[in-house]
């Protein structure tokens, strides 16, 4: 037996006819000790890869808005295409003299002839853009000429056949000029572009292109795609973490984040090599404000300590303070009230990660000294670390580091997180919880008295079927158990992945998205039922079952009137089990039921997207001398919960 927090799970083995037709029990002891249950516990990790920003939840439709990709043999940036029409005479080059943003700019010239001369643009990928009969489309075009020249947006077909909307802009001589304009498309399409054509002979240079729905397809105002941001709400997400191995890129700053969207630099990133600034650490921060999620922001740990101590001011500062007033400037004159930051991404916390931390952590207290800094430690595997049986990637031999971060955080009186990543490949499979535990009882016995958490801000695994749902499932329950007061916060990693897109092998988007859709994949579905069954209490119950099978916590409400179960079962078969509560009496006779089920193997697609999701329905039970009786189907997650 082995108590893991406040709930207790037996799993014996079942010899005989128990065995043989796959039965357990559960004692449900609502009268014994509790711990609280973190309404934080239904998170997920947003960053830019597999294009969950650019390409993904940010408005912008172009993919190479600032031509930062080296251009084609034909003298176009790489994610355009050149437009030729009747027997026009045109050319295109790359122009590094004084470009509008970033490295070039993109030149177009009509030189001879009749017909039309331009660029189109497909969006990410060139998958092609969705267009909406009737909605409006805005956006905005950087653009200079020598002299005078009008040029043409549109809203096209995929092949350029059908014009679906058009406006004229007259580009005066001179320098940079904003050109702003509302496209509206008679025609409905999933794989249209955007296209800038000259129809008469001259030349202009682009800097800078910018389209996204008008405001009926954005999230509150903001440059966010209204129906990725529904998919995030209706997940039941409490929390999201902005950070992951994008933020390890040198490039990666959040000075660069800040001001017109427009003026921006790309940066070489962690996984594209022009990466856009357009939606970044202050976006994120809008969007949660928006959203009600509670926002962790992750920073590159080479910021330096008066940048950090900067960005402290600018989200927190009020409106008279130099970066408050900026904050102001860009549209926000109230301070967002962070609560937390998180230094670096899956660091090895040695000497010399506890050198930069703490000179941060220093500029950052004094700015706010109620802000909790995240330790960005990393371990994957087996989770036991020397000496206590700890072994990370890359190999953590000693919590020398992690010892002084404590006592300093002890020392100024502050709280500080240690963010752990755990595997969540398959079932009965979270990277070696049992670990974890001795990992934050090891951290209590470095520094005594230093106020700290754990927190698991990625569940990461190569798959989103059902059988990484079930695996989450049961992290999240263990985790739990350990209790809101040592585990505030856990983050399934990835939030979010364009179909067709796996940069890394991480096949693991819980929101699935291509330019027309959003659907949820499995381990979606398993944030979703514990965030809409939420209740702050954990309590314990005991359960035999036949050998790696069943997973049970038990939550219940302050009053302890009402009581549930979240059960992974693992194994292949149906496990029948009898289910009795010692200190509590049910005052009715029909439990609600939530069940996610299926095939292991089987994801939802654009095609069919509701391969694998949870069903809802009354369970009918009678309590027979305190006890009943319920089939856990095979592979499965249940809640069941009593009144």
């Amino acid at each position: 037996m082995k108590r893991l927090g406040c709930a207790l799970l037996w799993v014996f083995v079942v010899t005989g006819a128990a065995a043989a037709g796959q039965e357990a029990r559960i004692v449900v002891r609502a009268g014994g000790p509790a711990r609280a249950v973190s309404r934080y516990m239904t998170g997920a990790c947003i960053e830019d890869v597999n294009h969950e920003v650019y390409g993904g939840i940010y408005g912008q439709m172009i993919f190479g808005e600032s031509f930062a990709e080296p251009a084609r043999e034909d003298g176009v940036s790489g994610m355009w295409r050149e437009v030729r029409g009747g027997a026009a005479v045109g050319s295109f080059a790359m122009d590094s003299t004084s470009p509008f943003v970033g490295r070039s700019s993109q030149k177009i010239t009509f030189a001879d002839g009749r017909g039309e001369v331009g660029i189109e643009n497909r969006g990410l990928n060139r998958w092609g853009m969705h267009f909406a009969r009737g909605q409006t489309y805005e956006g905005r075009v950087w653009a200079r000429t020598e002299r005078p020249t009008p040029f043409y947006l549109r809203l096209e077909s995929g092949d350029g056949k059908k014009v679906y909307a058009e406006a004229r802009m007259d580009c005066p001589a001179g320098d940079w000029h904003k050109f702003e304009f509302t496209l509206t498309p008679d025609m409905e399409d999933d794989t249209g572009r955007f296209a800038i054509v000259l129809k008469e002979p001259g030349a202009i240079e682009a800097g800078y292109v910018f389209l996204e729905p008008g405001d009926w397809g954005r999230f509150k105002g903001l440059p966010v795609r209204r129906d990725v941001a529904g998919g995030l709400l209706a997940q039941g997400l409490t929390v999201l973490r902005y950070g992951g191995s994008m933020v390890n890129a040198p490039q990666y700053r959040w000075k660069k984040m800040t001001g017109a969207r427009d003026r921006r630099p790309p940066h070489q990133g962690t996984w594209y090599g022009q990466s856009s600034n357009g939606w970044g650490i202050i976006d994120f921060l809008s969007f949660c404000e928006a959203a009600g999620f509670l926002p962790v922001p992750a920073f590159n740990m080479d910021e330096t300590p008066r940048d950090m101590a900067d960005f402290v001011e600018y989200v927190n500062g009020s409106a008279d303070t130099k970066w408050g007033r900026m904050r102001a400037e860009d549209g926000h004159p109230q301070p967002f009230g962070l609560a937390h930051i998180e230094l670096g991404n899956e660091e090895a916390v040695d000497e010399h990660y506890r050198e930069r931390f703490e000179a941060i952590a220093g500029a950052v207290w004094e700015k706010d000294p109620r802000l909790v800094l995240v330790v960005g430690d990393f371990a994957y595997g087996q989770k036991i670390v020397d000496p206590y049986n700890f072994r990370g990637a890359p190999r953590i031999r000693t919590l020398a580091a992690h010892r002084k971060i404590l006592d300093l955080a002890r020392e100024h009186g502050r709280e500080v997180w240690f963010d752990v990543h755990l595997n969540t490949e398959r079932p009965r499979d979270p990277a070696g919880l049992g670990g974890l535990e001795s990992f934050i009882d090891a951290l209590g016995r470095l520094s005594p008295g230093a106020n700290y958490k754990v927190v698991v801000f990625e569940l990461n695994a190569n798959r989103r079927d059902l059988a990484r749902a079930l695996s989450n499932a049961f992290a999240i329950n263990q985790l739990e158990r350990l209790g809101g007061e040592r585990v505030p916060v856990v983050c399934s990693a990835n939030c979010l992945q364009c179909d067709g897109q796996n940069d890394n092998g991480w096949d693991q988007g819980l929101l699935f998205l291509n330019p027309s859709k959003v659907w949820p994949q499995p381990p979606y579905y398993v944030t979703q039922m514990l965030s809409k069954n939420y209740l702050p209490l954990c309590i314990e119950a005991e359960a035999k079952a036949p050998p790696a099978t069943l997973d049970v916590t038990a939550t219940a409400s302050p009053d302890r009137k009402t009581i549930q179960l979240q059960v992974v079962n693992t194994s292949r078969r149906q496990i029948e089990s009898e289910i009795s509560f010692d200190g509590f009496v049910t005052v009715e006779s029909v439990a609600q039921v939530d069940e996610l089920k299926g095939d292991l193997d089987a994801v939802n697609t654009a095609d069919f997207p509701g391969v694998i999701q949870p069903r809802r329905f009354p369970w009918n039970y009678q309590l027979a001398q305190g006890a009943t009786r319920y089939p856990f189907p095979p592979d499965s997650f249940t809640i069941l919960r009593f009144k």
